[in-house]
Formats: C-alpha cells, sequence, structure tokens
C-alpha cells in the first residue's frame, strides 16, 4: 500500500513515501510561513513517478503544533485522502516524538509556545517551572522539539533523536493499531492571533 507520512507539527516540515515496510523517499526542511505555498509541490516531487492517485494511505501528525504549518499539513492530509478515498490516520506530536525517544530514561519536552513547553503528554510549564520539576525528580536528560533558545534555558542536557521519519512512522504503524479516520482534526499548541471585529 502506497503510503503518503505529512509532518508540519514540528520545526522541521517532513514528508514520507512508504510502501509496506520500506521507505521509498523523503524529505525535511526547516518550517516556515511559507508551507501553504512549498508543501504541495514537495509532495509532488517526492511522489515521482508515482501520481496522487496511487496514494491509498495518508498518515498526518495531527499536533499539538503552531497554527499555520499544522493547518497546512491537516487539510493536505484530509484533502488527498478524500479525494483517492484513501485510508486515513493521525498521530499526536506526543507519540511520534516517544518513537523517536534515545533512550529509555530521557524525558520528552516539546514546544508550547515561546516561554512554555508540553512535558512528556500534555503538562504545560512555563522553562522555570519546567526546571523545578525536572530538579525535583532528578531528571538530568530530555529530548524532543523545543527552540535553540529553550534548549539553552532549561538545565538537563537535550538529547538528540537520530531517527528518522519515515522510520519512524513506520515504527508506529507497525506497533500500534491506528484509528480510520474520516477527517483529522489539528490539535493546536495555542489559538490562532486573529483579531476582533471593532464592531463587537
Amino acid at each position: 500500500m502506497l503510503t503518503l507520512a505529512i509532518n508540519t507539527a514540528s520545526s522541521n516540515t517532513e514528508i514520507a513515501l512508504l510502501m509496506g515496510d520500506q521507505v521509498l523517499a523523503e524529505k525535511s526542511w526547516p518550517s516556515a510561513n511559507g508551507e501553504a505555498e512549498k508543501l504541495m509541490p514537495e509532495i509532488n516531487a517526492l511522489i515521482t513517478p508515482h501520481a496522487f492517485q496511487d496514494i491509498k494511505r495518508v498518515v498526518v501528525i495531527k499536533g499539538p503544533g503552531s497554527f499555520t504549518g499544522l493547518r497546512v499539513g491537516v487539510t493536505v492530509a484530509n484533502t488527498l485522502a478524500y479525494l483517492n478515498s484513501a485510508k486515513l490516520n493521525a498521530i499526536s506530536t506526543f507519540d511520534y516524538w516517544h518513537a523517536k525517544a534515545p533512550n529509555q530514561t530521557a524525558t520528552l519536552v516539546t514546544f508550547a509556545g515561546k516561554g512554555g513547553i508540553y512535558i512528556n503528554d500534555g503538562d504545560v510549564l512555563n522553562l522555570s517551572e519546567a526546571n523545578d520539576y525536572f530538579d525535583s525528580q532528578n531528571i538530568t536528560e530530555i529530548y524532543g522539539d523545543i527552540t535553540e533558545d529553550q534548549k539553552m534555558e532549561l538545565t538537563p542536557q537535550h538529547l538528540k533523536s537520530d531517527k528518522k521519519f519515515g522510520e519512524t512512522v513506520l515504527k508506529i504503524i507497525s506497533e500500534n493499531n491506528l484509528e480510520d479516520l474520516k477527517i483529522v482534526k489539528p490539535l493546536y499548541v495555542k489559538p490562532p492571533n486573529i483579531s476582533k471585529s471593532k464592531k463587537l
């Protein structure tokens, strides 16, 4: 089954083309505000010589993630799955990064806005509170997707995961019975910054 995997929930946008237990192709690049213009051309290049109608399964990282990039990735996943009558599966940011763990003892941290982080599966703390928590739990190693500034402010050592996107998605698919969905709803780190009408 030809599978397209999409991640626009992280600091790097990642796409992969999978077949069975093999990664046929993958690509990643630093996420930016131009994902709406860049994502589809990159997917088109990735799947060549296949065509969009050959995709029979779409797997997308559903968040939490920042509004703009995550919205684009989830919308593309929903649209491709609908047009192809393809299977549609979602993976949370937390489950994705747990599968990328560099060892069994490091604690997962992910971005929750400039001044905060998620710890493990969803506790949100500011950086000072996070350091107090790490000290109280004797946590010396962390990993995950946070900014360079956040890494510098947190006291534990930040470990890098060498596991690539495609192999990580294959691992999650093989170890879990992912729910087949009609539509994926994105989980945002925080609501979009939309100005209210002055008439309200």
